[in-house]
């Protein structure tokens, strides 16, 4: 057996082994040209204010609860219904706001960011196929320099 059949040492990689070459990613150029559209910032203060409004429910839900109980221990002891006291009600009631603050990001995402993504993704792409096209073309018309081959 060669090393040059034997994978790993040194030899040429078998093309039907090989897997597909890196992803190429857009330029920074087109990074730097899509966060300054109108519809990025927009999409950027919207996720922001989401995420400020979400994370203050949350965090003042768990405040309310915590004072609560440090504060008022006869509100938070008294039972409501059987074996349940209201502190209990409120503790379970932790579990549903997190619950309802999850569904409403997934409501908020689907309708709110994913339609604008897809646009910019779409403007991406559009700018990286054209400036491939521009590319080939640049390389198709530039004069050649005198070429010396080999016979």
């Amino acid at each position: 057996m060669s090393r040059h059949s034997t994978p790993g040492l040194g030899g040429p990689p078998n093309p039907f082994e090989a897997g597909p070459g890196p992803a190429r990613r857009p330029s920074v150029s087109h990074r730097s040209s899509v966060s300054r559209q109108p519809a990025y910032q927009s999409l950027r203060r919207r996720h922001r204010r989401f995420g400020v409004r979400a994370t203050a429910v949350a965090v003042g839900g768990f405040l309310l609860y915590v004072l609560l109980s440090s504060f008022a221990p006869g509100l938070m002891n008294t039972p409501a219904s059987g074996h349940l006291t209201v502190g209990l009600a409120l503790g379970l009631g932790q579990f549903a706001l997190m619950g309802l603050i999850v569904w409403r990001y997934l409501v908020h995402m689907r309708t709110r960011v994913t339609p604008v993504v897809r646009g910019l993704r779409g403007l991406v792409r559009h700018q990286a196929s054209a400036e491939r096209e521009r590319a080939a073309f640049e390389a198709r018309t530039a004069p050649r320099e005198e070429e010396f081959r080999p016979w």
